[in-house]
């Protein structure tokens, strides 16, 4: 074999060596490049799994945040209203005016009242113009203004006025008495002892009571759809407004507890009575008061066990009086009311709030009472109240 022969085969052998030697080194190196490709895999998969874990904790502190949002807000509406007296104030006196009546001798009576609408409608208590032969309304800026009585309603203690002369005021907007709530703060504008544009504070002590209210002459009225409030009333304050933490009239200033008994218990009519008494007034002149004919009184722990009951609530009746609905829906005295229209009646007051916030004359009421024990429902056709 010649040299040149061999040196080929060499330099071919040589060329497979380099060659087998790439290739082993090229399929190591992809190995390694796989294997490298497959780390890489799982790191994305765990880098995925953590992401995924991740999104679940970030969801999971969302709904946990919207919960705890959602808990503060619910919180928040809960919370009682703060009341800024001063702001109120600012917000509202504009529409509150003093009510300068002269009777037919000559003699004067300063009360209360506010601007209803943009109509020039005034509202105040009866009681301040019931002897009126001359009324003036003296607005917040001083301006003054003659006024007309348009009607009252004597038993809800609410009179209407109408002023004479176009004014620029703001109305009073009224608000939702129903959901007062006890406790809540309210604030009151008037002319007590004739110092007009006197604000007073407080808080709602009860809702729903019934008074039977003595006015200057001496005549008596029961008046019910009442709120009882801690907020200073004094003569000239009656038919001024009582004003809730948002500037909305939620009741009519009217009376307080004879000083000489107390002190610290004023009372207003609710607003969601005065808006059925002022809308009637306005549309008819006059509200028709519903009459049920009955005299009632509260029922003791004395009498509740001699009867036999667990519980003081229902209001008895002492007398069914003849000719009125009561009798002639067989009402007996003795019986005792616990509801009407299904709505529970704790006590005399409830009966005559829901009868006058509720019903009018010729409209029909299911009262439940108690008679010897049984339960009955007697339907009763309302009349119109005139005495």
């Amino acid at each position: 074999m010649s040299k040149r022969v061999i040196a080929v085969l060499v330099f071919f052998l040589i060329i497979i060596g380099l060659l087998g030697g790439y290739g082993f080194n090229l399929n190591k190196e992809m190995v390694a490049l796989t294997e490298l490709q497959e780390d890489t895999n799982r790191q994305i998969r765990s880098m995925q799994d953590s992401i995924n874990i991740l999104d679940m904790k970030v969801t999971s502190l969302e709904e946990e945040i919207e919960d705890k949002i959602s808990t503060l807000s619910t919180k928040i509406e809960d919370m009682p209203p703060v009341i800024d007296a001063r702001g109120l104030y600012q917000k509202v006196s504009g529409g509150v005016v003093e009510v300068v009546t002269e009777d037919r001798w000559g003699e004067g009576l300063i009360g209360s009242g506010f601007v209803f609408d943009s109509e020039g409608y005034v509202v105040t208590a009866y009681h301040v113009i019931k002897e009126a032969n001359k009324v003036d309304v003296v607005l917040h800026d001083g301006t003054i203004s003659a006024a007309s009585i348009v009607g009252y309603c004597s038993y809800s203690d609410i009179a209407v006025l109408r002023l004479k002369q176009a004014v620029a005021t703001e109305a009073l907007t009224l608000g939702d008495s129903n959901a007062l709530a006890i406790g809540e703060p309210v604030i009151v504008i008037g002319s007590p002892f004739e110092l007009s544009g006197t604000v007073t504070s407080g808080i709602v002590s009860q809702k729903d009571r019934f008074i039977d209210i003595e006015y200057d002459d001496g005549e008596h009225c029961g008046v019910a759809n009442l709120i009882q409030c801690d907020a200073s009333v004094n003569f000239g304050n009656s038919g001024g407004p009582l004003v809730n933490a948002r500037g909305e009239v939620i009741g009519l200033a009217i009376a307080r507890v004879n000083p000489q008994e107390g002190d610290g218990i004023y009372y207003a009519v609710s607003s969601n009575k005065l808006k059925r008494v002022i809308v009637s007034i306005i549309d008819h002149g006059f509200f028709d008061y519903p009459w049920l004919g009955v005299k009632l009184s509260d029922l003791s722990p004395e009498e509740a066990r001699a009867r036999q009951l667990d519980t003081v609530s229902g209001t008895r009746v002492t007398e069914a009086i003849a000719g009125n609905p009561a009798a002639l829906a067989g009402i007996r005295a003795n019986d005792i009311i616990v509801a009407i229209d299904d709505v529970p009646i704790r006590e005399m007051a409830d009966l005559a709030s829901y009868l006058g916030g509720n019903k009018s004359p010729q409209e029909s009421a299911v009262l439940s009472i108690i008679r010897n024990g049984e339960r009955l429902e007697l339907s009763v056709l309302l009349d119109k109240r005139t005495s």
